[in-house]
Formats: C-alpha cells, sequence, structure tokens
C-alpha cells in the first residue's frame, strides 16, 4: 500500500498528522510529507481513516 498526499487539495489542517503521526508529517513550510513509502499492515487502519477525515479529500491511498 502506498498514500500520495495531494499538495495542492491540502490545506495542512494536520488531521492526518494526528491520527498516524508515524506515517504523517506537516514540515516546518506546512507541507504534508509521507513519511514511508510503503505502509505496513499495522499502520493501514489508521492511513485509511485519515484519508476518510480528510476534509479536502487530498490523501490518495493506492494498492
Amino acid at each position: 500500500m502506498k498514500v500520495i498526499v495531494d499538495e495542492q487539495r491540502c490545506i495542512r489542517c494536520g488531521f492526518c498528522e494526528t491520527i498516524a503521526p508515524e506515517v504523517f508529517s506537516l514540515d516546518g513550510s506546512s507541507h504534508t510529507h509521507v513519511k514511508m513509502e510503503s505502509i505496513p499492515w499495522h499502520l493501514q487502519d489508521l492511513v485509511f481513516q485519515a484519508a476518510e477525515e480528510c476534509p479536502e479529500h487530498a490523501i490518495r491511498v493506492l494498492d
């Protein structure tokens, strides 16, 4: 599983980082980064939750 954050849609609200801090990070310039290239199985539910709760639907989950 991979995750992509659309920087054009992202409003940097921080929900994703709060839900899955092991996966998402807002840097000093307020860009959202995905910390992992491939998401391990034990974090996948949190990634799906972050994608669902993103107010701008900026998080895409890929198989």
